[in-house]
């Protein structure tokens, strides 16, 4: 592997990383005013328009090369399991087919693990807003709380046109085929 695509699949890793904790900085944020100053506050629709705007974005434009990404670490370990096999009957150099190895398996598991966060962070957000005291809320607040309600029960997630969604489960489906 050359260092070059090393830089490249990091820097990816790192963005997908940076966007995560961003993204559940923000829900986290969302999740405390709506605790703390109750369903008045008006920022709190805003800023969950804009977060969920900006995951729409993201899905968009990147799970596309994540779903490729993820069809093809079904099948890479495999390959770098034979020559790590072969390294070892051969008694070769095996750390660089390791490494190469690790760092596959890392690549699904940096990503599914970025969609787990996202949708634990929004199931929160969900269970906040159902919690607070809505019901003794003005109509017009209500309305706006309620919608907020209707929008997270299936909350937005890190996924490739509703077709995969990124998270635990999805590596769990990904471990089995390593497996098979």
């Amino acid at each position: 592997m050359t260092v070059n695509t090393l830089i490249i699949y990091s820097a990816c890793g790192v963005f997908q990383v940076t966007f995560t904790f961003q993204m559940s900085a923000y829900l986290k944020i969302l999740q405390h005013r709506l605790e703390s100053k109750g369903a008045a506050d008006k920022t709190i629709y805003y800023h969950h328009r804009t977060v969920n705007q900006f995951l729409q974005d993201y899905n968009e434009i990147f799970t596309g090369q994540l779903f490729v990404e993820i069809m093809v670490a079904s099948l890479e370990p495999c390959g770098f399991g034979y020559a790590l096999i072969k390294g070892f009957k051969r008694n070769a150099a095996v750390f660089d087919i390791f490494y190469s190895l690790i760092l596959c398996l890392l690549g699904p598991f940096i990503m599914c693990y970025c969609g787990q966060v996202i949708s634990s962070q929004m199931e929160r957000l969900h269970e906040s807003s159902y919690m607070s005291n809505w019901y003794e809320e003005k109509p017009k607040v209500r309305r706006d709380l309620y919608t907020m309600m209707l929008m997270t029960i299936r909350p937005l997630t890190l996924n490739y046109r509703l077709f995969i969604t990124f998270n635990f489960e999805c590596f769990a489906s990904v471990g089995t085929m390593y497996i098979t």
